[in-house]
């Protein structure tokens, strides 16, 4: 059994359920998440999204726990934390796919961790789709949401089916007020996004069709009063929607703009559009610590 733990938001939940599901499928063995982090509160300003999507695996249990001898996260005493720990450093020495408990090393591939067969608990984001990509097809199916979008959604996605259009993500919140975020990541400039706009109306020809780009931001008050964007503009964010809409709304854009966030990455993947042009930052994390090799396709363009 797999066993993958989900935290974070919607974008890190589809990266940690991506490698589960391709760990289960070439095992043939059933596939289980570990949701704790928000039964524990741990994520206050999270919610578990996954349950909105095509996905194929369960909730796991404390019997799934005992049953593949998984120290459970759940039992947070003293004693159960020091077996947690007692695991890690037993297993230290092993290499990542003869360890029980998996914790992601780094930003890197590591590709010895699709070699693990038998019961494993995965904890980490995994954001490479290295990971997924030999079943490509699967992921994409399981990220199909449930239920129809919205009404307001589909009015949404009727206008960017209509034109050339181009999502543009701009994030701010914790990224622009946490210290500890604004050193590892620190948010695109302004001279960024006018970069990947025109990289895109140099690269694409239009035939006439009108260009529109789709703002999608957590701020969108602010992205309108300091960013002046040279473009027909729908500001998305404004329609109040779910995350999980705007994330399939993203991805039905012809073109996409991302930027630091893995919620972006994957309204970008998901695109089918097959004369897609995506753009990421040059360097997606600031921190020279972190290397960001295998986080970005290698068919997207880094600017």
């Amino acid at each position: 059994m797999i066993i993958t733990r989900i935290s974070g938001g919607i974008g890190n939940q589809l990266f940690q359920y991506a490698i589960g599901r391709a760990l289960s499928l070439k095992n043939n063995d059933g596939l289980k998440l570990d949701t704790h982090c928000y039964d524990l509160n741990k994520e206050p300003n999270r919610s578990f999204t996954l349950y909105k999507f095509n996905v194929s695996a369960q909730i796991a249990t404390r019997d799934d726990f005992k049953k593949t001898r998984i120290p459970d996260p759940l039992r947070q005493d003293p004693y159960s934390r020091l077996i947690r720990y007692a695991l890690r450093i037993l297993e230290s020495n092993k290499s990542l796919n003869k360890r029980k408990v998996i914790l992601e090393p780094d930003f890197t591939f590591h590709s010895e961790i699709l070699e693990a067969t038998g019961n494993h608990y995965l904890s980490g984001v995994w954001q490479s789709e290295k990971y997924f990509k030999s079943i490509e097809n699967t992921i994409r199916n399981d990220f199909k949401l449930k239920n129809p979008l919205s009404e307001t959604a589909q009015k949404v996605k009727e206008m960017i089916d209509s034109c050339v259009s181009v999502s543009i993500h701009i994030r701010r919140g914790d990224m622009v007020t946490k210290p500890n975020l604004i050193k590892k990541y620190g948010a695109p400039t302004h001279e960024y996004y006018k970069k990947a706009i025109s990289y895109i109306l140099e690269k694409h020809h239009t035939n006439g069709n009108i260009i529109k780009l789709f703002i999608f931001s957590d701020d969108i008050v602010w992205v309108k009063e300091h960013m002046t964007l040279d473009a027909n503009v729908v500001y998305v964010s404004e329609y109040n929607l779910p995350d999980y809409e705007e994330l399939i709304l993203m991805s039905k854009c012809k073109h996409n703009i991302i930027t630091r966030s893995s919620f972006s990455w994957w309204g970008s993947w998901l695109n089918q559009n097959k004369d897609k042009i995506i753009i990421a930052p040059r360097k997606m994390f600031i921190a020279e610590t972190i290397n960001d090799r295998d986080l970005i396709p290698e068919s997207w363009v880094r600017i």
